[in-house]
C-alpha cells in the first residue's frame, strides 16, 4: 500500500541560472555536484547568491538519455555566458511529493504522482522537476527531495 502524500500546487513562475547537459543517468551522479558548484561560483563572480536550493529538470529522451538542465532559483536576472544561462520553472498548477531517501529510490514517488493523476482524470504537462532539500551526504535515508509535476 502506498502512503506516499500528493498534493496540489499552483506556483509562480521562478527565474533561474542553469547549466544544461545530456547524459546517461550513470553520469548524473558525477555532473550535479561539480555543476551546482561552478554555478554558484559563477553566481559569486555576479555578486549575486541563489535564492533557494538547488534543482534539476529531467527531460526523457527515447535512447534511454536525459536532457538535464540543473540550477539554483535566483532573484531578478543574473548576466548569461555560453554555459550558464538564465531560465526559469514554470508557473502553474502541479503536484508535488517528497521523497525521503536515497536517490535510486525516488521512481516509487514518481509512479505514485503518476497514479494521484490519473485518479483525477489528469495527465501530466511538460518535465517533472526535483528540488533537493538535503545535500547528499550524511545518511541517504534522510534525504529530502521534492517532485514536481506540472499537470493539467
Amino acid at each position: 500500500m502506498c502512503t506516499t502524500v500528493v498534493e496540489s500546487r499552483v506556483l509562480t513562475e521562478q527565474p533561474t541560472v542553469v547549466r544544461r547537459g545530456t547524459m546517461a543517468p550513470t553520469e548524473m551522479s558525477a555532473w550535479f555536484p561539480k555543476t551546482y558548484g561552478e554555478i554558484v561560483a559563477f553566481l559569486r563572480t555576479h555578486h549575486t547568491m541563489p535564492a533557494g536550493p538547488p534543482f534539476a529538470r529531467y527531460h526523457q529522451l527515447p535512447d534511454g538519455r536525459f536532457e538535464v538542465e540543473a540550477g539554483f532559483p535566483v532573484v531578478g536576472v543574473v548576466a548569461s555566458d555560453a554555459v550558464t544561462q538564465m531560465s526559469s520553472l514554470p508557473g502553474g498548477t502541479v503536484a508535488v511529493t517528497v521523497h525521503v531517501g536515497p536517490y535510486d529510490t525516488l521512481g516509487e514517488n514518481y509512479a505514485a504522482v503518476a497514479e494521484w493523476l490519473r485518479l483525477r482524470g489528469a495527465k501530466a504537462a511538460g518535465d517533472p522537476w526535483e528540488i533537493y532539500r538535503d545535500p547528499p551526504d550524511g545518511d541517504p535515508a534522510t534525504w529530502r527531495t521534492e517532485i514536481v509535476q506540472p499537470y493539467e
